[in-house]
């Protein structure tokens, strides 16, 4: 695919769900390499990253790379290239400070009702 955004990763790599999420939300056509399935693609991930494995890297058709990108990287780079990149995208790109956020709330709330109760 001449003109997807290749994704590097292995699946044991908590940021490659997210990556991919976005992309897929954003309609972005991409190919998902497994860097542990192919040793070629693990050594074009070390060329691009001075020697290390580091993943998701992801190589886009005009050539420029990121590494490990974070939402907002990878949010911007894609609306530079034309992508509209909506909600439901950035959720899923941020799903696990959602995940963080929620939990917290809950803990707080629980605590709440267990002093309220009498518990401690």
């Amino acid at each position: 695919m001449l003109d997807a955004v290749i994704v590097y990763g292995h699946p044991t790599c908590p940021s490659l769900g997210p990556v991919k999420g976005l992309l897929t939300q954003s309609k972005v056509k991409f190919e998902y390499i497994d860097i542990h399935q192919d040793s070629g693609a693990a050594g074009r991930v070390r060329a691009i990253n001075n020697g290390a494995e580091s993943v998701p890297t992801l190589v886009f058709p005009d050539g420029s790379t990121l590494t490990e990108p974070t939402v907002g990287e990878l949010q911007s780079k894609l609306e530079s290239l034309g992508y509209k990149v909506g909600l439901v995208a950035w959720l899923i790109g941020n799903s696990w400070l959602i995940f963080f956020l929620v939990a917290g709330v809950l803990i707080a709330v629980l605590i709440t009702v267990l002093r309220f109760v009498g518990v401690f």
